[in-house]
C-alpha cells in the first residue's frame, strides 16, 4: 500500500506544484520509491516532468493513478477550487500538506481549503507550509496561525530559484527538507 501525500489548496498559484515536485525529490533524495499523481486539469506536474526530460520519479495523469500507486510513496499534486478533488486527495492521503501563500490575502484563502480537509474526515498528519514569504511576513503569518493552534510546518521564502524550478530536478532541497522532515518521517 502506497504512502500518499497529498498537497493541498483551494487557491491557485500558491506553490502546489512546486511543493509536490521538491517533495516528490526529497523524497527521492531519502531512497523512497516515490512517484507523483498530477490530479490537476491543467496537468503542471506532468508538464514540469516533460520539461524536465529526465526526471529520477515519474509523474502519473490522474488516469493512471493505480499505476502510481504503485509506487511506495505517492505524491498527489492537486487542482484550485474544487473541494471535491481536494476532499478525495485528502481521503486516499497518510500526510497532508495545505499550501499558503504568504500575504493577507491568502490568509482568508486559507479557510475554504481547511473546512475541504475537515469535511474529508482526513485524520492523520498534517500542517500549513506557507511560501513565497517575504521580509517578516512568513514568520508573521506563522505566529498568527499557530495562535489558532494550527499546525505549520515552516516558511519557504520567496527566491527566484522556485520561480525557475519549472521543468528542472529540483537540486536545493534544504529548504524544503528543513520544513517536511517531520512529516516525511
Amino acid at each position: 500500500m502506497a504512502e500518499v501525500v497529498s498537497v493541498l489548496s483551494r487557491k491557485g498559484g500558491v506553490g502546489k506544484t512546486v511543493t509536490a515536485m521538491y517533495t516528490a525529490a526529497l523524497l527521492k533524495q531519502m531512497g523512497r520509491d516515490v512517484a507523483v499523481l498530477d490530479k490537476d486539469p491543467e496537468g503542471s506536474a506532468g508538464a514540469w516532468a516533460r520539461a524536465a526530460g529526465n526526471l529520477p520519479f515519474p509523474v502519473y495523469p490522474e488516469g493512471k493513478s493505480a499505476q502510481a500507486l504503485r509506487h511506495a510513496w505517492v505524491v498527489v499534486d492537486t487542482p484550485p477550487n474544487d473541494p471535491r478533488a481536494l476532499g478525495d486527495a485528502a481521503r486516499i492521503a497518510a500526510r497532508v500538506i495545505v499550501v499558503a501563500k504568504c500575504n493577507a490575502l491568502e490568509a482568508d484563502r486559507l479557510i475554504p481549503t481547511l473546512d475541504a480537509l475537515a469535511a474529508s474526515g482526513f485524520a492523520g498528519p498534517w500542517g500549513i507550509l506557507l511560501t513565497q514569504a517575504r521580509g517578516g511576513l512568513g514568520r508573521e503569518m506563522q505566529f498568527a496561525l499557530e495562535e489558532e493552534e494550527l499546525p505549520v510546518l515552516g516558511v519557504i521564502p520567496h527566491f527566484v530559484k522556485y520561480e525557475r524550478a519549472f521543468g528542472t530536478l529540483p537540486e536545493d532541497l534544504s529548504d524544503y527538507q528543513g520544513v517536511l522532515a517531520g512529516v516525511l518521517a
